[in-house]
């Protein structure tokens, strides 16, 4: 090879594109994340808007037919919160042994 054959080649090997744009590749993840994060949070305003829909709806009528069942309800009351205290209680006896920490998302012990 030559010397301008050499230097033609160098010069050819320092235009070449790198084999991965790290920058390119996080700026189109970003991008769908967006776009993930934009469908997500469309639906989830969409199902609260249908709920709170529902209740404005539906809402007289459940509170006329609540109002004879409450007054069953009142003297449970005591009882049901005696329950949910030893169940809670329950639930906290019968976990693994460690320091109590748990991470709200998958229940693991935190660090």
């Amino acid at each position: 090879m030559s010397d301008a054959e050499e230097r033609l080649a160098g010069l050819w090997k320092a235009t070449d594109a790198p084999s991965r744009d790290l920058a390119f590749a996080l700026l189109v993840e970003e991008r769908i994340a967006r776009r993930l994060m934009l469908i997500d949070v469309a639906g989830r305003a969409g199902v609260g808007l249908v709920a709170v829909l529902a209740l404005l709806v539906f809402g007289p009528a459940l509170l006329e037919r609540v109002g004879a069942f409450a007054g069953s309800l009142d003297a449970a009351g005591p009882v049901l919160a005696a329950v949910a205290v030893l169940g809670a209680i329950m639930i906290r006896l019968t976990g693994p042994a460690g320091d109590g920490l748990r991470d709200a998302e998958d229940g693991s012990a935190q660090s």
